[in-house]
């Protein structure tokens, strides 16, 4: 009998191994679905950024322009194109509107319909004759419009400086995607190996039998490769059939603003084969290396020998995985790549599983020693005597608070980037111009808000550079002290007074040698000349200046000369008077100066908080499937130890030991190794998560939250349950009569 046919032999007849067959397959097909669909996010956000690689300013050789735009209306962004030109269809990019002609986004043609056309209608002005399609779109709910111009009304030159609007990659994506992949197939293998275990010792039993009785060395291996074959082979085909169903579900998860199309998520052969082949191999490898006592020495597997305690050089793993770390965070920080910095991860993963039995170990032989209670010192002897199988039934959940810890560590330091956005209070909108058409767009903003009736405050500044003869450069706004008051988030104090220099209370500035730069004008080369302040200016101090604006300085107009407005860039800022008229002042600055792209404080947090929430709900997502993972992988573990030690248990119920002693032993020996295993992890994914702030710059703040605790104390917690989840079996074991197997 060959040894396939054996192994189809042994999966009919023996139940047992047929249960541990079908859970390897089930754990293989969660593993396998779980990462093509991870493998596949960089072929995803490649397709998403294909898709609106066409939504960015551009000149088209045929003479086509395209004038690109941001806009904004309640908390979302809007993509704006004015086009002019007669421009086919090329790849996702839709045909160009006629002048006078509007194309709409699906969604942003739904808000269009439901709000008054003042408050964002309007905007767009012109007929709209249809809507985009959303394979056209970055996402399906992504506001975009396109306004249709006659020829020769756009500005080629401003056209191609509007190229950065929707221009990027989706690197951070990219980078999670390849951290998931080694943070969730780890806990998937622990899963498929705590499954394969589940009949460990039976199966040692019958293999070192065929050995005694004659079998090589190689009809061992291949009755065991074969077994495990199957079980792997099978399951990852049903992985395969899941991902299918998986990359729908993966589609509803908003990321970046918007959900997915289904397609994105579609792998490529090469990835396709390399998950299809790897996966399984991994497996078979791993239950072929888990061989070697059998072979080598059947009579003490089949007298169920006691294992060699594990070697303290297995500690070494632990420096040598910190050097790795540093080393690939040094080639990420000089060099962009990721690839050693997830293989420096995956290492710091892998060395928990080295060092991790020789701990539990050294604990069990502490606790054998020290303790007297009976469940203690069972749960000490069992430590003691198979480290290894023990620490087995917490290493799933160990990754998991190593994963939970690390996130915990980034998020809460990731939120102190989101903020800052100039020196102008939160509501204004704001726009840089060249200072010779600044007159006139103001003009132009102030008649638009009257014609519609909406209220707001408009006022122009100059920024420039204040350089001292100490040789001290502060940054400035050429503006009065009431229009400062109106749209600065400065404490400008009394405005009454001679003019002045408002400075921060504890800058000094000098009595003369004072002179100001206006800023240049943006796409230019053009120096603008400097201008000399009068000597003894007054300087008064700004009450309850912002901490980040320490540095900048506001400057009458009446000190600096009257050319300063005509050279370099002017701000426009535009105070909306109440919350409720900023939707009407946005679609008259629409009205006024179409296709331009007023900033805000709100638009420029738009991408930091967006980048934030995905990457708390990614991390829920993350978090929930590994202790998922790590918890199953417990359960099934702590049935396996049972099962394997079943004439163990037998004898010592029948010896007299109450069922509820072994079971609080059990728990015991799950519980202890979990504490002292989860709070390294928890030490750990700390370190490395302070560390790769590092990445973010040297002084990016480590924020340290209570919540830091909460995974360590969850693991205990898991790794108890799911040792109680033995218990079932204990007390099968109770009522059965004391027979060899």
């Amino acid at each position: 009998m060959n040894p396939v046919q054996l192994a189809l032999r042994v999966l009919r007849v023996d139940s047992r191994s047929r249960l541990s067959a079908v859970l390897t397959a089930a754990g293989v097909a969660v593993a396998t679905a779980l990462i093509l669909f991870l493998a596949t996010l960089p072929n995803a956000t490649d397709a998403r950024m294909e898709r609106a690689s066409w939504q960015r300013g551009a000149v088209d050789p045929s003479g086509a322009i395209s004038v690109a735009s941001q806009d904004f209306f309640q908390n979302e962004r809007i993509i704006r194109l004015d086009v002019s030109g007669d421009r086919a269809p090329v790849g996702s990019a839709p045909h160009f509107p006629r002048p006078g002609e509007v194309l709409l986004s699906p969604r942003l043609a739904e808000l269009t319909e439901k709000y008054p056309r003042e408050e964002l209608a309007n905007r767009f002005a012109g007929q709209v004759v249809g809507v985009l399609d959303e394979t056209s779109l970055k996402f399906p709910e992504q506001l975009v419009a396109l306004v249709g111009h006659p020829p020769g009304t756009l500005d080629a030159a401003k056209a191609e400086e509007s190229g950065w609007v929707a221009a990027g990659t989706d690197d951070l994506l990219k980078f999670l995607a390849g951290v998931g992949i080694v943070l969730l197939a780890i806990p998937s293998l622990v899963l498929v190996a705590s499954a394969a275990r589940l009949t460990a010792a039976r199966r040692e039993r019958r293999l070192a039998a065929l050995r005694l009785a004659g079998a090589t060395p190689g009809q061992v291996v291949g009755t065991v490769t074969a077994e495990t074959t199957v079980a792997a082979v099978a399951g990852t085909v049903v992985g395969l059939v899941l991902s299918w169903p998986l990359r729908y579900l993966g589609a509803q998860i908003p990321w970046g603003g918007g959900t997915w199309l289904p397609g994105d998520f579609t792998p490529s052969l090469p990835t396709l084969v390399a998950v299809a082949v790897v996966i399984p191999l991994l497996v078979v490898l791993a239950a072929v290396l888990g061989l070697r006592r059998v072979v080598r020495a059947p009579v003490g597997a089949a007298m169920s020998q006691s294992r060699k305690a594990p070697k303290a050089w297995r500690l070494l793993a632990l420096p040598a995985a910190a050097g790795f770390f540093a080393f690939g965070l040094y080639t990420a920080d000089e060099t962009g790549g990721l690839t050693f910095l997830l293989a420096a991860l995956a290492a710091v993963l892998v060395s928990a599983s080295v060092v991790g039995p020789w701990f539990t170990g050294a604990l069990g032989k502490l606790f054998a020693t020290v303790w007297r209670r009976p469940a203690m010192l069972l749960a000490g002897r069992r430590l003691r005597s198979d480290p290894k199988a023990a620490y087995r039934s917490v290493s799933g959940i160990v990754l998991a608070v190593f994963v939970g810890s690390m996130a915990l560590t980034l998020l809460p330091s990731f939120e102190t980037f989101a903020g800052g956005g100039r020196s102008f209070k939160d509501s204004v909108l704001y726009l840089d111009v060249p200072a010779a058409q600044a007159a006139d767009q103001q003009n132009r903003i102030v008649d638009e808000l009257d014609r519609s009736g909406a209220k707001a405050t408009v006022v122009r500044a100059e920024p420039v550079a204040l350089d001292t003869s100490e040789g001290a450069t502060y940054a400035g706004l050429v503006i009065s002290c009431p229009d400062a008051a109106a749209v600065t988030r400065m404490a400008v104090g009394w405005c009454a007074g001679p003019p002045a220099i408002r400075v921060d209370p504890g800058t000094q500035l000098p009595p003369s040698g004072l002179r100001v730069s206006p800023i240049p004008e943006s796409g230019t080369a053009e120096v603008p000349p400097e201008f000399g302040l009068p000597a003894n200016v007054v300087t008064r101090p700004l009450g309850g200046q912002d901490p980040e604006l320490s540095d900048s300085v506001l400057i009458d107009p009446a000190l600096v000369p009257g050319e300063i407005g005509n050279t370099g860039e002017s701000t426009l800022a535009v105070n909306p008077a109440t919350d409720a008229d900023r939707e009407k002042v946005r679609t008259a600055l629409g009205m006024a100066l179409p296709g331009a792209s007023f900033n805000s404080h709100e638009l420029r947090l738009e991408g930091q908080q967006t980048m934030l929430s995905d990457l708390k709900r990614v991390t829920a997502i993350g978090l929930s499937l590994t202790a998922l993972l790590a918890g199953s992988s417990a359960a099934i573990t702590a049935a396996s130890s049972v099962v394997d030690r079943r004439r163990t248990f037998g004898a010592l119920i029948a010896a007299g030991t109450p069922v509820r002693m072994l079971g609080r032993a059990l728990r015991t020996e799950a519980a202890l190794p979990a504490l002292v295993a989860t709070l390294g992890a928890g030490a750990g994914g700390i370190a490395v998560g302070m560390s790769m702030l590092t990445l973010f710059g040297s002084d990016t703040p480590v924020v340290i939250s209570g919540w830091l605790f909460t995974p360590v104390a969850i693991g205990v917690a898991v790794a108890v349950l799911a040792a109680s989840t033995s218990g079932p079996m204990l007390r099968r074991i109770s009522t059965e009569p004391i027979t060899d197997e």
